[in-house]
């Protein structure tokens, strides 16, 4: 079984913000982050969701790291490859979490959040009740620490390592002028 490199999740900062796709699409085209539709695609997301990454692609994002290793142009084999999702607008923020993620931090007393798997399994959109301090606040408040988070419409860019990728500020530009609202990103893996 093959381990999920991870991937970088752009959303607004609002987890209640819907972005209209056709609008995002176009923006995302317009700036060279994304390109063509890809022509294959295994699971059960339509292709047409899924874009190769475009002219511009690395210059919106900032790569760390000495041995980034990105495959660009897409397999015939099904292997993975580098490559942008658009997701949304869904009906009610989703909660995207993964094998990096970590109990989240309440967002007045700092204290973690140990059993948030119990408490959201089921029902991602609830409250949080902090266990130190008794606030109870909707659990896209509380700190996650980019390792999940909530949103109604995503940009995915697949086979990222976590941290691996930053948003450039002409990237997040972009974004931010599609909504008129600051955007955010965080990291999950499979």
């Amino acid at each position: 079984m093959r381990i999920h490199t991870g991937r970088l999740l752009l959303t607004p900062s609002d987890p209640l913000l819907a972005v209209d796709p056709a609008t995002l699409h176009d923006a995302l085209g317009e700036i060279g982050f994304i390109g063509d539709p890809l022509t294959r695609l295994d699971g059960n997301c339509p292709a047409s969701q899924h874009f190769l990454a475009g002219k511009h692609f690395l210059s919106l994002l900032a790569f760390a790291g000495c041995s980034v290793n990105l495959s660009l142009d897409e397999p015939g084999d099904g292997s993975p490859f580098t490559h942008i999702r658009l997701l949304g607008p869904l009906a009610a923020p989703l909660l995207l979490h993964g094998r990096n993620t970590r109990p989240p931090r309440c967002p007045l007393c700092r204290a973690l959040h140990r059993d948030w798997v119990r408490i959201l399994k089921g029902h991602p959109n609830q409250h949080l009740t902090c266990p130190a301090c008794g606030s109870s606040r909707p659990s896209w408040d509380w700190d996650w620490k980019d390792k999940a988070g909530y949103g109604r419409s995503f940009v995915w860019v697949e086979e990222v390592f976590p941290g691996e990728a930053e948003p450039t500020p002409s990237l997040l530009a972009a974004l931010e002028a599609t909504t008129t609202s600051p955007w955010r990103r965080f990291y999950v893996q499979d």
